[in-house]
């Protein structure tokens, strides 16, 4: 090879070099790093967002939107560890100091770890935050308190679409009427079965009645035929009381599990839109 033809081959290795090292640290330029993050956070690609906010936050200036955005995303995968170690040394004063985002993600944050008693907690220590009034309805809701969230919904000045959602909920789960444990109770020890049906359960119902009326018959039949001075009798009348006795408290039980799933129904709507937007 010629000193010629060398010296072009340094030349263009050199100017190559010199890009290839321009467009690295056009790379791994902070701003770009920035928006790069704030694309795979937008696009739900939160794992490789959280590693870039971490990177970000390791080599370049602190920046607030960037630490919300990692926090957001420690919440979203549900590596609370971080998050809740960047808020857990504040005072009260020092989390009602930070900027509105903040104050909204840490009681987003609260909320999808389903520490409800620290969401009240902080609002009652002053803290104010967007949505504020659906927070302290839906936690009633949440918390299965469905006569203080009616009566917190009468007081509701929010128009928004999601508090407007919440009221229906706290006024059906007001209307909508329960079954009475007592008096499946006592159906149930009149006529067998008939708790359980009165509570909706009219399959469960039926076999109780079955299995209770035959166990007595059987047992009505064994001391017609052998008396009192056999085993046999008194077994089947063993039988005969503990499916007696099973109805009522299976009647009993099949109320309290018609209620629960009803109000579990209303918890699962709250969530739902309560939820919505974290």
């Amino acid at each position: 090879m010629t000193l010629l033809n060398k010296f072009i081959l340094l030349a263009i290795l050199a100017t190559f070099g010199v890009k290839t090292t321009y467009a690295q640290g056009n790379i791994l330029d902070c701003d770009n790093s920035r928006r790069f993050a704030n694309y795979l956070y937008n696009t739900r690609q939160y794992e490789l967002a959280m590693h870039e906010l971490e990177r970000i936050n390791f080599f370049c200036e602190p920046d607030s939107g960037t630490q919300l955005i990692l926090l957001k995303s420690y919440r979203k995968l549900k590596n609370f560890s971080p998050a809740n170690n960047f808020f857990s040394d504040k005072s009260d004063i020092q989390l009602q100091a930070l900027t509105p985002g903040f104050r909204e993600e840490y009681i987003r944050l609260l909320m999808t770890q389903k520490q409800y008693s620290e969401v009240k907690l902080a609002i009652e220590n002053g803290l104010t935050f967007r949505e504020k009034q659906e927070h302290l309805l839906g936690l009633e809701l949440l918390e299965g308190n469905f006569q203080n969230a009616y009566a917190l919904s009468k007081e509701a000045t929010s128009s928004s679409a999601k508090m407007n959602a919440l009221v229906n909920i706290s006024v059906r789960s007001h209307e909508t009427p329960r079954k009475k444990p007592w008096l499946a109770t006592i159906m149930s020890a009149v006529i067998p079965g008939s708790g359980k049906m009165y509570s909706g359960y009219w399959g469960d119902g039926l076999i109780s009645l079955l299995f209770t009326a035959s166990s007595s018959f059987f047992t009505y039949r064994a001391f017609n035929k052998y008396g009192t001075n056999k085993v046999y009798p008194w077994i089947a009348g063993g039988l005969s009381v503990s499916y007696y006795a099973g109805n009522i408290y299976g009647g009993h039980k099949a109320a309290v599990r018609y209620n629960n799933n009803i109000e579990h129904g209303f918890i699962h709507q709250t969530e739902q839109i309560l939820f919505t937007g974290y």
